[in-house]
C-alpha cells in the first residue's frame, strides 16, 4: 500500500501528461488521446470510481479501531448541585429547613488488564436551621480511590483486549479486500486496453481486405470493358466488395464498443477518443507450476484473509470460553475526609491521617444455567471450524485456479505460434495465386476465397495473442502477482 500511496501523489500530473509515449491531439469535434499499456494503468490508479471506492472502504474499516479503544478512554465526570429541603420531617431534632451544595469531580480509567480505577474529589456543603446541629453550615470535602479487578470473567482484560485485536485482524482483511479489488480492477483496464488494441487490429486488417476487394473489382470491370472476362465474375467480386463493406462497419462498431468500455474502465469523460499504441505482440512467458504455486500461496490475499479469519476465531473462542466463568471481581477501596465550618479547613482535614476508610472485598456473579454464554462458545467453536474449513477450500481453490491458467498460457502461447504459421501460408497462397490472376489464370471464386481464407487467418491470429495476453493476466491475477509484476507493490 505504501507504493501506491507514493503513486497518488504524483499521478494528478501523470494524468495529465500520460506518462512517456502518451500525447493527446485537439480535432474539431474532441481530444484524440493516445495511450499506452502503462498509460492507461496509471490512470486507472487515479480515475477509476472502483479503486476509489475500494480505498475508501478500507479507510471506513479503519476507523473502528478507535471505537473499540476507547474502551480504554478516560473519563472526567463531575457534577454541581444546590438543594434546598423545607419538608415536613417526624423528627423534632430535623429542623423546618435545610440547604445542602455539592461540588463534585472524578475520573474513571479502565487498564488494558481490566482494571477500573476511580477517583473522585466530592465537596458538600450543609446548613440546618435545626438547632441540635454541631457546626452549622458545615463543609465536608472528601478524596476516594477505587480499584475493580476481574479475575474470573474477563480475566485481567482478556475480553476487552481480544475486542481490540479482534478489529485490528479485521482491519488488515479489509486492507486485502481493497487490495483484491484495486489488483481486479487495473486487471480489468489492462484487458480493455488490448481489447481496444485487438479493435484496431481487426479494424485495420478489415480496412486492408476492403482494399483489395475495390480493387479486385476495378480489374475485373476493366477486363469485362475489353472483352477478357464475364460478367458473372464482376458481379461476384463487387459482392465481394460489398461484403468487405459490411464488415469493416461492424468492425468500426466493435472498435467504438471497445473505446467506450476503456472510457468507462478509466473513468473518462465521452468527448475523448483514445488510440491504443500498443501491439499485440507474442511474448514469451517462463512459467512453472512450482513457481506459481509457491508465488500464490506467498501472495494470494484471499489465502492471507482465510488465515487472518481462523485467528479471528481462535480469539473469539477465547473470549467466549473465558464468559464462561463467572464475574468475580477484587475491589479495593481507599478514601480520606475532612469536615469543618471552613472550607479550607476540611480540605486541610483530608491530609490528616487520623480519618481514613478502607474497603477490600470480592464481588461474585454468575447466572446458575448460564445458557447464554454456553450458547455464544458454542457458536463461536463452530465458526472457527468454518474457518478452517474455508481455509483449506481456499488452498484447494489456489492449486485449481494456477492449474488451470497455467494450462491456458501454455495452450494460448502455441495458439499463437501456429496461426501465425497459417497466416503466413495463407499469405503465400493468396501471393501466387494474384501471380496467377495476372497472366489470366485464376478466376474470381478462387481470388475471394484464397482472399477470405487470409482474412480469418490474420483475425484468428490477432485474437489468439490477444488470448495468449489475457491468459497472462489471468494467471498473475490468480497468483496475486500482478500489481508487483508492473511495479506498484
Amino acid at each position: 500500500m505504501k507504493r501506491l500511496s507514493a503513486i497518488f501523489i504524483t499521478i494528478s500530473y501523470l494524468f495529465l501528461s500520460f506518462s512517456g509515449n502518451a500525447f493527446s491531439q485537439e480535432t474539431e469535434k474532441s481530444i484524440v488521446i493516445f495511450i499506452s499499456a502503462d498509460d492507461a494503468r496509471l490512470i486507472a490508479i487515479n480515475n477509476n470510481l472502483d479503486i476509489k471506492l475500494a480505498r475508501l472502504d478500507s479507510k471506513i474499516k479503519g476507523t473502528e479501531l478507535s471505537y473499540k479503544e476507547a474502551a480504554f478512554d478516560t473519563i472526567l465526570n463531575g457534577d454541581i448541585g444546590y438543594t434546598r429541603d423545607e419538608r415536613k420531617s417526624s423528627s423534632p431534632f430535623a429542623g423546618s429547613k435545610s440547604m445542602t451544595n455539592d461540588y463534585n469531580i472524578g475520573l474513571d480509567k479502565k487498564l488494558k488488564t481490566g482494571t477500573d480505577i476511580e477517583l473522585d474529589f466530592t465537596n458538600k456543603r450543609e446548613w440546618s436551621d435545626s438547632s441540635f446541629v454541631t457546626a452549622n453550615p458545615y463543609h465536608e470535602s472528601e478524596i476516594g480511590i477505587s480499584l475493580t479487578q476481574p479475575i474470573a470473567k474477563n480475566f485481567f482484560g482478556l475480553i476487552d483486549r481480544g475486542n481490540v485485536e479482534t478489529v485490528k485482524w479485521e482491519i488488515k482483511n479489509a486492507e486485502l479486500d481493497s487490495y483484491i479489488k484495486i489488483e481486479d480492477s487495473i486487471i480489468s483496464v489492462e484487458k480493455a486496453y488490448w481489447k481496444l488494441v485487438l479493435s484496431q487490429e481487426e479494424f485495420r486488417i478489415k480496412k486492408d481486405m476492403l482494399k483489395k476487394a475495390i480493387r479486385l473489382f476495378n480489374q475485373y470491370r476493366r477486363k469485362l470493358k475489353i472483352g477478357l472476362t464475364e460478367t458473372g465474375e464482376v458481379l461476384a467480386s463487387e459482392a465481394n466488395m460489398h461484403i468487405r463493406k459490411n464488415d469493416l462497419l461492424m468492425a468500426a462498431n466493435e472498435l467504438k464498443s471497445a473505446e467506450e468500455l476503456l472510457k468507462i474502465r478509466l473513468n473518462i469523460k465521452n468527448d475523448i477518443k483514445l488510440f491504443a499504441t500498443d501491439k499485440l505482440l507474442d511474448t514469451k512467458s517462463d512459467v512453472d507450476l512450482i513457481k506459481s504455486l509457491n508465488r500464490a500461496f506467498k501472495n494470494r490475499r484471499d489465502y492471507i484473509y482465510k488465515k487472518n479469519e481462523v485467528e479471528v476465531e481462535n480469539i473469539n473462542l477465547k473470549m467466549k470460553r473465558n464468559s464462561l466463568y463467572p464475574e468475580i471481581d477484587l475491589k479495593a477501596t481507599f478514601a480520606t475526609n475532612g469536615l469543618d465550618s471552613k472550607y479550607y479547613n476540611a480540605i486541610e482535614g483530608i491530609s490528616e491521617d487520623s480519618n481514613p476508610k478502607y474497603y477490600i472485598g470480592v464481588e461474585f456473579s454468575y447466572p446458575l444455567e448460564n445458557n447464554e454464554a454456553k450458547s455464544l462458545h458454542e457458536k463461536a467453536s463452530l465458526k472457527k471450524t468454518k474457518a478452517i474449513v474455508n481455509l483449506q477450500k481456499t488452498e484447494r481453490q489456489i492449486f485449481s485456479d494456477i492449474d488451470e491458467n497455467l494450462r491456458k498460457v501454455s495452450v494460448n502461447e502455441s495458439n499463437t505460434k501456429n496461426m501465425q504459421r497459417v497466416e503466413n501460408l495463407q499469405k503465400g497462397k493468396l501471393y501466387l495465386e494474384e501471380q496467377r490472376f495476372k497472366y489470366g489464370r485464376s478466376n474470381s471464386d478462387t481470388l475471394i476465397r484464397y482472399q477470405e481464407d487470409v482474412l480469418n487467418a490474420k483475425l484468428l491470429t490477432k485474437k489468439a495473442y490477444f488470448d495468449y495476453k489475457t491468459s497472462i493476466l489471468d494467471l498473475l491475477g490468480a497468483e496475486d502477482n500482478y500489481l508487483k509484476n508492473i511495479g506498484l507493490e
